[in-house]
Order: C-alpha cells, then structure tokens, then sequence
C-alpha cells in the first residue's frame, strides 16, 4: 500500500515532527536540570528529571506497538501527541519536584506511542525504497534535535526561563496532530509477528536477533557520545569547549552512515560493514594518540549510523501488515534498552579504581567486542539462509 503525493508529504511532515519533538525532548533539560532541583529543592532526585521521561518512553514501547497494530496509527499518534501536549502543560506548571516528575512521566508516554504509530505508519504507506529513503532522514533528524536540545534548554535557562523552554516542543506536536489525517486507519489483528531477515526466520513476539542487534547498537552509540567527551578531557587533555568542536567528526559521521543507509539498503554488504566499522572505530579510539582517537570515533559514528536504520528496514520489510507497528517498535525498544542497560554497565571501567588511561581504553575496547558480537550475530543469524524443514 503506498500513499498519493500529497498524503505522503503530510506523512512524512507528522512523521518528521513527531520523531523530532520526541528526541529534543530528551535532551533539551540537561542544562536546566541544576537550576530545576535548586528551584524546587529536590537535589536528591536530580537523576529523575531525566530517568523518569527515559523510563516511561523506553517500558511502554512494547505494549504501545501491539495497541498500534490493533487500534491503527492514527489513534495512537493522537494519544501519543495528546499524552505529550499534557505532560507538557503540567511541566510548565508544576510547583513541586513530585508534580514535576509525574508531569515528565506523562511527557514520556508520548514517544513511547508516537515512535511506533510513526514507524508502523512509513512502512504500511511506503514502498521498499521510499521507506528507506523516510527513515534514514528521520533517524537524521531525530539525531539534530538531540543535538538542538541541550543548546536550547541552556539559553532558555539562563534567559527566558525553563519553564518557557518546555514548550518549544509544542508548535511541532500540534504540526504532526494537523497531519495526522495522512496516516493509516486500523489494521486487522493477526497472529504472531514472523520475520525473515537475509533468510533467518525470528519470532518477533519475544526477543529475537533483530533485537539483540539493536539492544547491541544502543550500547555501542550512546556508549560513544557518553563517553567520549571524558576521554577528550580527561586522557587527550582538551578543554570542555574544543571537546564540542572534537566531537562533530563523530556526529557528521552519524549522520553519513544514516544517509548512506537510506541509499544502500538494498546491498547485502551493508549490514556487516556497519558492524566492521563500528569495531575498527571503537579499537582505534582506544588508543592513546589524539589524531587516532579522532579517527577511530569518526568510522565508529559511521559504523553505528548506518546499522539502526537497517535494522528497521530489515524488521519492516519482513513483518506482516497487522504486526509492523510491532516488528518497529520492538527494534527501538531493544535499542533504548540496550543504552539504559549498557551505559551504566560501561560506567564500571571508571569507578574500577584503574587511572584514566586505561580504564578509558579498557571501555572503548569493550565497544569493540561489542561491535565485533554484533556482526557474529549477524553472520550467524542474519547473513544465513533459512533451513527449510
């Protein structure tokens, strides 16, 4: 089923903008979060302003996947942007650190409806190509408005206000709500979501190869961008404002792998190669020389761009129309669980009581392994034919 030209642009418009305000609000408090639990005199829950928004969009993509497949994308895309507009409105309000955190719990309820409606929607309504093409830019999107965010909140912070800051993110809500016209209405409810990809038949009820691969990616890249930085200060003795100008190798690498997927995602090659080039990168930043470093999270961006949005296409282009909001869903949820779960995990090479230099070589090499399980599990999994029985 595809879309006429005028639909599929206010698909691609509620798509873009749904995908956009769902990753800046990730972001946009992390320069706000001091000034909000100093104002509300919370320091003791200042990991909640984040955790709780995290912990909700990450927990209900599974069950907001299968609402999806059952009730249409339509429906949940509205909820999902009505749960958003609320959390909001209760954020810009909310006079206690409790009120607050409720209202970010609202918040997050958002993406955890809005990511599956938007991917279930491009692959119902798109051919094989065009949907490549929609979720490269989209991944390329969702990778600037996380970038926008922090910049963003800062300013509103020390200018206009955080409060005021929070409602940045309602223009392009109600932009995706005006366009939701464009998406698919109910698809019938089916049995279990079957996938095959490069001839590996998975189960997708429960997790499955596509999953672990993403639950891989979502260590391997916020793994990258979390830690980098500390190991351009703290290793490469780089100032926190030359750190910002280090780091755009690496995102422009993002972005490039991103871009490329939505080109070759045809390629049989392509899967793999992410993976090789996310372990080459992640062995090279483990080593001590600066220029080395920078190379190495430059191929490892590259790596990681071009892998996510293939796992989608991979998930989408297999599943039965009645499960596709659940094939997508459950690939980004074992990305965002993978990051929840990896990140802190990374965090024992810094607390390991070893000095800077290795510890920091010793997480960038786990990148490394992880990246190198990751195309064993492909080549294992993906990259073989299905045994006919």
């Amino acid at each position: 089923m595809t879309c006429p030209t005028t639909n599929r642009r206010a698909l691609l418009t509620a798509a873009g903008a749904g995908m956009a305000v769902s990753a800046m609000m990730q972001t946009l408090l992390g320069n706000a979060t001091p000034r909000i639990v100093d104002e509300l005199a919370a320091p003791e829950l200042y990991g909640w302003v984040a955790g709780s928004y995290l912990v909700c969009s990450t927990l209900l993509l599974p069950p907001f996947s299968q609402y999806t497949d059952r009730l249409g994308t339509r429906r949940v895309l509205v909820a999902g942007h009505a749960c958003f507009l609320t959390g909001t409105l209760l954020m810009s309000w909310a006079p206690t650190m409790p009120l607050l955190l409720a209202a970010r719990a609202v918040l997050g309820v958002g993406p955890a409806a809005i990511t599956p409606a938007v991917l279930a929607a491009l692959g119902l309504s798109l051919d094989a190509s065009s949907r490549a093409r929609a979720l490269s830019r989209l991944a390329i999107i969702q990778l600037v408005a996380n970038l926008i965010g922090p910049p963003l909140g800062g300013w509103f912070t020390d200018g206009p206000g955080w409060r005021l800051g929070v409602l940045t993110g309602v223009p392009l809500s109600l932009v995706a709500l005006l366009a939701a016209r464009s998406f698919p209405t109910a698809t019938p409810p089916g049995g279990w979501w079957r996938i095959t990809v490069r001839g590996s038949s998975l189960r997708g009820a429960g997790p499955g190869a596509l999953v672990w691969l993403a639950a891989l990616s979502g260590v391997i890249s916020i793994g990258a961008i979390t830690y980098a930085p500390l190991a351009l200060q703290t290793l490469h003795g780089v100032d926190a404002t030359t750190t910002g100008w280090f780091l755009i190798p690496m995102l422009l690498g993002i972005g490039a792998g991103t871009f490329a997927s939505g080109r070759c995602a045809p390629s049989t090659w392509a899967r793999p190669v992410g993976w090789v080039l996310g372990c080459a990168g992640a062995a090279l930043a483990a080593f001590p020389q600066l220029v080395v470093f920078l190379l190495g999270i430059t191929l490892l961006g590259v790596g990681v761009g071009l892998v996510l949005p293939l796992l989608l296409l991979d998930a989408q282009a297999t599943a039965s129309e009645e499960r596709m909001a659940r094939a997508s869903g459950m690939v980004q949820f074992g990305r965002n669980a993978g990051a929840a779960a990896g990140i802190p995990a990374l965090s024992l090479w810094i607390i390991s009581g070893l000095a800077a230099g290795p510890a920091l070589t010793g997480l960038f090499a786990t990148l490394a392994v992880l990246a190198a399980l990751g195309l064993v599990v492909w080549l294992t999994q993906g990259g073989t034919k299905e045994k006919t029985s």
